[in-house]
Order: C-alpha cells, then sequence, then structure tokens
C-alpha cells in the first residue's frame, strides 16, 4: 500500500533528487505535491513502519552532502542508514531461528565487528573481565 509522507521542502528536495540512487536500495517514490511524497516501495529489510523514519533520516543524511559530493558517498550513506533503521534494537523480540539466522549472517559479513557506522555489534570480554564485572574476584 502506498503511504503519502508530508516532508519539508528541504527533505523533498533531496529525495527526490535521489531518486535513482534510492531506487538502488529497493525504495520507490514519487513527488504527490506540494512538499509530499508517495512512497511506494521499500526495501525488503524495512518494515513498513520503519520506512518514515528511514526516509525522512535519509534526508538529513543526504542534505549534510556537499553539492559536489560524488554519487557513491551518497548511496554509502543510503545504505547505512537504510541498514541501521532494518536493525535489531533493544527490546526487540526474536526466535531461535532469527537469532542464529543473525549470527551465521554475522559471521559471513566483512567487518561483522561494527555497523556501517562504526559503532561497535560485538565485544570480546575476557573471563576475568566478566567475572569481576559480577564481583566474583
Amino acid at each position: 500500500m502506498p503511504v503519502i509522507l508530508q516532508l519539508s521542502a528541504a527533505q523533498r528536495e533531496v529525495l527526490t533528487a535521489h531518486l535513482a540512487d534510492l531506487e538502488r536500495f529497493g525504495f520507490e517514490l514519487e513527488e504527490f505535491g506540494g512538499d509530499a511524497v508517495r512512497l511506494i516501495a521499500t526495501p525488503a529489510l524495512l518494515d513498513h513502519q520503519q520506512a518514515d523514519a528511514a526516509l525522512r533520516a535519509l534526508a538529513e543524511d543526504l542534505e549534510g552532502l556537499d553539492r559536489g559530493s560524488r554519487v557513491e558517498e551518497a548511496l554509502r550513506r543510503i545504505a547505512a542508514t537504510t541498514a541501521c533503521h532494518a536493525a535489531v534494537k533493544a527490546n526487540d523480540r526474536l526466535t531461535l531461528e532469527k537469532m542464529s539466522y543473525i549470527l551465521e549472517e554475522l559471521r559471513r559479513t566483512a567487518y561483522s565487528t561494527v555497523c556501517p557506522h562504526g559503532r561497535p555489534v560485538v565485544l570480546r570480554l575476557t573471563r576475568r573481565e566478566i567475572e569481576r564485572n559480577f564481583q566474583r574476584i
């Protein structure tokens, strides 16, 4: 089902300027009049409720690019933001199968210890650190 999003003029302008780039990642949108856009399709890894927030974050990221920035930089930001919005968040309920799938995919991913923005997703703790944190030593 298409969704109509009301955006600021700057957000609408930057998103419509990158329509082809957004389509490469699974977003399909079109101008809908005024500062509204109609969202027709989203990447499979985003659920419908995350699409609005993801597009607004993309607009902010893309607005931050200098006019002379390369398309590759814009695409990298789009991919990073989309991945972060689709990521498992604190308190998300996961099945055992989903947890196993995520860990298996993580093992196959280059740079699997950080998210696309460089934040750690895996920490290595020694037994001594764990025991100290649980006041066992």
